[in-house]
Formats: structure tokens, sequence, C-alpha cells
């Protein structure tokens, strides 16, 4: 695709400019241990995210069934609709559903950047990609890096370093060099080497690469809603908390249940 054949935003993009020199990602400047320092602070950063995210949403699981179980009493019931209580967040009364299982479970279901067939390319480059990187001080040779991979490659590893908010030139170098040859534009290019790495780690760590990001990218686009769902939960049981009567039945006739209502509230202020 010629310049003049852009569409004027695209041809305004700061990253289009760069696109029309010809560009390489520059040779060797992440070595054996580079490599491994930048790919264990990667992996490091998204599994605790993970982490953080899973723990929100089981929390909110366990509060969600404790009251589930508790209203089954009526007199608990009538003690809700007479304290002002008997409109409860929405989060905390539906079912189960696909999107709320943990993130681990993120590889049973496709993600979105499974549905794209065919992506607009310029000059190498994923539209979608730049439109993604719009807004940062992209390093020209990233996008030479973005080149060796496959459309679909791009959006991930975009989408990876802004969510990280690391979109650097030596992120890049790993998550591009920890690509599978399957998401490899020439699949047939010969794999770079790395000094102190030998080829079966680099194939470990090319799937544990692989199975921490497509998890993290699901933590990420499902944190926002859990969150926002963690604050009404844990605004309707602050305000039951304060309330005498509920709290000394709660005590008194479902213990087990009320500690969980009040980790709800100690997870909060953590």
């Amino acid at each position: 695709m010629r310049p003049a054949d852009l569409p004027q935003a695209l041809r305004s993009n700061r990253h289009v400019a760069h696109l029309t020199e010809d560009l390489h990602g520059p040779l060797n400047l992440l070595r054996g241990p580079g490599l491994l320092r930048t790919y264990r602070r990667q992996q490091e950063t998204m599994r605790r995210f993970v982490e953080g995210a899973n723990a929100v949403q089981s929390c909110l699981d366990s509060v969600a069934d404790a009251l589930h179980q508790v209203l089954f009493d009526p007199a608990f019931r009538t003690m809700l609709h007479t304290e002002g209580f008997a409109t409860i967040p929405s989060t905390l009364t539906r079912e189960r559903s696909a999107d709320r299982r943990p993130v681990d479970d993120a590889h049973e279901r496709p993600t979105a950047l499974e549905v794209h067939a065919e992506q607009q390319l310029v000059f190498g480059i994923c539209v979608e990609a730049l439109d993604l990187l719009k807004d940062f001080g992209v390093p020209p040779g990233i996008l030479g890096l973005l080149r060796e991979v496959a459309p679909v490659r791009q959006v991930e590893i975009a989408q990876l370093m802004i969510a990280m908010d690391a979109v650097q030139f030596e992120n890049a170098k790993v998550l591009v060099a920890l690509t599978s040859r399957s998401q490899l534009a020439n699949r047939h290019a010969q794999r770079k080497r790395y000094a102190g790495i030998d080829n079966s780690q680099l194939v470990e760590m090319e799937t544990g690469l692989a199975q921490i990001s497509r998890r993290y990218l699901d933590a990420v686009n499902c944190h926002g809603a859990r969150v926002l769902r963690l604050i009404a939960a844990t605004k309707y049981f602050d305000r039951l908390m304060n309330n005498a009567r509920l709290v000394r039945y709660l005590a008194r006739n479902f213990p087990r249940h009320f500690e969980e209502f009040q980790k709800l509230l100690d997870f909060q202020e953590d």
C-alpha cells in the first residue's frame, strides 16, 4: 500500500509516517540474560494482575453464595424489607455465568483476537495495532519488530504492552522473540538464538508466556466490570453491617455467612 492510497486519518498518523521508511528492529539489542530478565518481569507483572482479578471475583462469588443461602430464611427476608435492604445489587443475586469464571478458564472460550479473519496492513503493520499505539510514544524499532509477526499477534502485542504500561522496545523484543511459529509473518524464517538459552528453554518460555498472556488479557478485559460489582456489593454490605438488628440476627443464626460478609469489607480495605 502506497502512502497516497491511505485514508487521511492514517496518513496523518505519526507511526504511519515512520513506516514509509525501511524499518527493521534493531539487531542484537537483547541478548540471553536481557531476554530472561524482561521475560520474568513481564510474567510476574501479568501473574500478579491475574491473581488480583481472580481474588476480586472469588470474593464476590463467596459473598453471593453466602447471601443466597441466608435468603432462604423467611425471617431474614422479612427483616431486610423492614430495615430497608430489600433492593439487593444484581451482582449478588444473579446466577453464575461464563463471564464470571476465574481467569484460569479463559483458554476454554475464544477471545476477540481469534475472530479477526483478515486485517488491513499498512507497510506490513496491522491498522488495528497502529490505532492502539497511536497515543503512545512508540520507538520506530517497535514497528519494525511488529512486521515479524502476523496481524493478530501484532494486535495482541500492542494490547499487552499497553495494559502493562510498558510500550518499550525491550518488551516488544521479548514478545516477538517468544511468538509461536504459527503466528510469525514468515513461518519458515530462522528463529533467533540467544546466548545461554537453549531451544528447549525457549519453547518452555514461549508456552509459558502464551498462557499467562491469554489469562492476563482476559483479566484486563473483565477487571473493570468486576471492580464496579465489588464496589456495589461493598456499599450494600457496609450499610447492612452497620444495622445492629441485622448484625445480631446474622451473628446468632448464620455465623459462617456473617464472616463471609465481613471478609468482603476487609477485602475492600486491603
